[in-house]
């Protein structure tokens, strides 16, 4: 490309004189070994800028160097946050609270997850992707030229923003109705992985409506190509999101989920607590099904359990393929890390279009994994707290207040903006948490077949097509797809002197 998208930049030009003190933002290190991944990228019509006005521009400035100390105002803010979620965590165990006390408590509340959780502190994230040495950007199985390439793909960086933005953002959000049984109207600090779920099903319920090469060009380009309303997309979307509304009715919202939980153990308090990866997929599956909703009326979920794919009860799980299945697997990609033998096989999950995303993060912070760049894993960050707005009301005037002057009216931005992240973000690979689930969709079991065969090819899963049909084992495979089941008793076996070995050797013990 010839030049960089221009970012505008909050805050103005004292905007460092309060930040400077934030910790900097991970660099991404030069992979001087990348594997056969790194390969031009297929071609195809170059976007032009003429139909990207609205869509906000992506920042070019790189992060500094030299990591920042933390000082006073993190370390503050770090304090202020701990003592606020012992002070909210105290007052989620009542069920029943003084109406007056709530009230004030939910005000302190909601100002202070604006401040933490405001989405400036995503202008800090890492976002330089300009080409050092990487030959592409992949998101969600497509594939872009970094920023300042020299390859001609067709497939620029604009198109990589413009795909990144499309992809549904779920995030915290303040002010909804209260928890059943609880005054409690937020779920900042402890919904993420809910939220990450959420994102996940989004991007299959979009892509099983509006296909992958779907792209939101945001409300008032649409209107001034003439769509508006009327494009039938833009409706789908909207029908897509008032699925994750955050109000009890919303078949797969977080009321409904914390519903469900509740009534599982009654004993257990379902508001305030953290929910891990294949908690939270179980718990969606269960609204899935309970979902009278037209759109996800042709989706399956299913859970992978024991580091095993059984294609037989995806084949029940689907209806014998007269619906579409989500696929979710558990995987640990290490012990209290990630084990670099296995950055490639994210890569070529993450290569995949038939892949959902990876739901992880960091210890205690979950993140929606989409894509990667180099030794870097491309994400969306559920950790910004954006005031509920019901959806009914989404098409009404709005009116201004926030930031206006006299003579000025400032209007308010739409609600659906706060589902798109304009900041692009990025982390190392090696700093993911080595716990994560990964999804995929399959239409058809041919579908399935191509992904595992395309997964085995790179030393990815191990398949096993039963007794008497052989089987594909690789070195160090993240799960096993079996084409036909077999009896615990056949699959536990007796470890091998090899298998032994390779598990010393990356820091597991056999059991």
């Amino acid at each position: 490309m010839s030049s960089r998208p221009t970012h505008l930049q909050p805050g103005g030009q004292n905007r460092c004189t309060v930040l400077d003190s934030l910790e900097s933002t991970l660099n991404s290190e030069p992979d001087s070994t990348m594997s056969s991944l790194e390969e031009p990228c297929c071609s195809s019509p170059l976007s032009s800028l003429s139909d990207f006005d609205e869509l906000p521009r992506p920042s070019s400035s790189s992060p500094t160097e030299e990591s920042v100390p933390e000082g006073w105002f993190r370390s503050k803010l770090r304090k202020a946050g701990s003592a606020w979620s012992n002070w909210r965590s105290s007052d989620s165990n009542q069920v029943k609270a003084d109406p007056h006390s709530s009230t004030w408590k939910n005000k302190i509340s909601s100002t202070w997850n604006s401040i933490k959780y405001s989405e400036k502190w995503m202008h800090f994230a890492n976002d330089d992707y300009s080409s050092d040495g990487f030959k592409r950007i992949v998101l969600l199985g497509l594939s872009y030229c970094p920023e300042d390439s020299d390859c001609d793909c067709g497939m620029d960086f604009i198109d990589f923003y413009r795909d990144y933005y499309t992809r549904i953002w779920i995030t915290y959000r303040t002010g909804m109705p209260a928890f059943s049984g609880t005054q409690i109207t937020s779920d900042c600090g402890w919904g993420c992985m809910i939220r990450t779920t959420q994102m996940a099903l989004a991007q299959a319920l979009v892509v099983n409506r509006m296909t992958r090469r779907w792209r939101y060009y945001g409300r008032k380009q649409s209107q001034r190509n003439g769509m508006g309303h009327h494009d039938p997309f833009y409706d789908a979307q909207i029908e897509v999101l008032k699925l994750f509304e955050d109000c009890p009715s919303a078949p797969l919202g977080i009321h409904r989920l914390v519903e469900i939980s509740s009534a599982d153990d009654p004993s257990k308090n379902a508001v305030g607590r953290w929910y891990a990866p294949s908690e939270v997929t179980s718990l969606m599956k269960r609204a899935l099904r309970q979902s009278a909703s037209p759109l996800t009326s042709d989706l399956s979920l299913m859970l992978a359990v024991d580091g095993r794919v059984i294609v037989g009860d995806a084949e029940r799980e689907s209806r014998a393929w007269a619906k579409r299945l989500l696929l979710f697997v558990p995987l640990r990609l290490g012990t209290s890390s990630v084990n670099p033998v296995y950055h490639d096989h994210i890569r070529h999950m993450l290569s995949l279009e038939s892949c959902l995303g990876i739901l992880g993060g960091k210890p205690d912070h979950s993140l929606y994994f989409i894509g990667y760049y180099g030794r870097n894993v491309i994400y969306l960050d559920p950790h910004v707290a954006h005031e509920y707005i019901p959806m009914s009301s989404w098409d009404e005037p709005s009116t201004t207040i926030d930031g206006a002057t006299e003579g000025h009216e400032k209007r308010r931005k739409h609600p659906l903006s706060s589902y798109h992240c304009r900041s692009l973000s990025k982390m190392p690979m090696k700093e993911m948490d080595p716990s994560c689930v990964v999804g995929f969709m399959f239409r058809r079991k041919e579908e399935l077949d191509e992904t595992f065969r395309i997964l085995n090819l790179h030393q990815v899963v191990d398949v096993d097509l039963g007794p008497g049909e052989g089987s594909k084992r690789t070195r160090d495979p993240l799960f096993t797809v079996q084409y036909q089941e077999t009896t615990d008793f056949d699959y536990v076996g007796k470890a091998s002197e090899e298998e032994r070995r390779q598990a010393l050797e990356h820091g597991f013990e056999l059991l």
